[in-house]
């Protein structure tokens, strides 16, 4: 999966376009490896819908079987 992959199935997921994904330290995210994380083995960040709002996300495997999803506002 590239970024850009990534960055499609999350927009689907929230229902809106994301712009931008960024690493949890808020530093745009060149490969996918900046994103993953090894336990729970899955992915997570930041993300920069297209009306500028940020989100933190998580995607992150569960049972070995089914992705699970979590996005939440930041605040500024």
């Amino acid at each position: 999966m590239t970024i850009e992959e990534l960055r499609g199935d999350l927009g689907q997921r929230i229902g809106k376009r994301v712009e931008v994904l960024f690493t949890r330290d808020g530093e745009p995210a060149l490969e996918i490896s900046d994103l993953y994380q090894p336990s729970p083995a899955g992915f997570g960040g930041q993300l920069q819908l297209r009306d500028g709002s940020r989100l933190a996300w998580e995607l992150w495997l569960e049972d070995g079987e089914r992705w699970n999803f979590h996005a939440s506002p930041i605040h500024s």
